[in-house]
């Protein structure tokens, strides 16, 4: 009676390791398939031009349930520095759709051999000898060397990135730059259509600056008036007519 006992417990301890096992099959079968199900298989790039995605084949294949979409943004824009933003996107269960801007020009830099082409945050997008037609000039008061700087990088200038920051505010009250003449440590002197000046200081806040203009140029629109020169680099901005 007790050997059938022991027997029993035996075939049960069997039993139950065997189905142990099972479970432990199925799961690493189930594992194993679930993997490759959500493999990367394709990537769908949305574009406003056309682009080439220089990492592409370091995402195919790759585990989507473990892909980190700010780390791939990231790396998508070191790779590409004419790319401004990158927006991932997980499509279940093996696509990665990828929405990228670019940078636009914003100003022509001019240096000693040439030009360089700025975007508005002051990244070097092209170098180019002749002048982008289309674009402000900035005329620097002491030429940049243009082998001191890659395509990609920054300029880093203070007043260089203040009058960066200038260009597009004047955009947005459609005042258009035609040169921008940086003298010195606290004179931009903005030459717009029209014969018209706008003289900012490097040193002034430029949020108060640009405060300022825009009060005086909607009162002129106001009143139907047309300016010669504002000069902002004072407490009380200076206005010629």
């Amino acid at each position: 009676m007790s050997l059938n006992t022991s027997s029993v417990k035996f075939l049960n301890k069997i039993k139950f390791f065997s189905f142990f096992l099972l479970l432990c099959a199925i799961f690493f079968l189930l594992l194993f398939f679930g993997y490759k199900i959500f493999l990367i298989k394709d990537i769908q790039i949305v574009s406003s031009k056309q682009f080439t995605l220089a990492n592409k084949e370091k995402l195919i294949n790759k585990s989507l349930l473990f892909a980190n979409e700010d780390q791939i943004a990231k790396e998508i824009i070191k790779k590409n520095f004419l790319i401004k933003t990158a927006n991932i996107e997980k499509i279940w269960p093996d696509k990665l759709k990828i929405s990228v801007t670019f940078y636009e020009p914003c100003v022509s830099l001019l240096v000693n051999s040439g030009f360089f082409s700025l975007s508005c945050d002051g990244r070097i997008l092209q170098k180019t000898r002749d002048i982008l037609q289309y674009l402000p000039v900035i005329n620097y008061y002491q030429k940049l060397n243009s082998r001191s700087f890659q395509t990609g990088s920054w300029v880093d200038y203070k007043d260089i990135k203040q009058a960066l920051f200038f260009i597009v505010k004047l955009k947005e009250i459609n005042l258009t730059s035609l040169t921008i003449d940086i003298r010195g440590q606290d004179m931009l002197v903005f030459n717009l259509i029209g014969s018209q000046q706008i003289v900012f200081s490097n040193s002034k806040d430029k949020n108060v600056q640009d405060y300022q203009l825009e009060l005086i140029v909607k009162q002129f629109k106001i009143e139907g008036k047309e300016f010669k020169k504002i000069d902002l680099r004072f407490d009380k901005p200076i206005i010629e007519f």
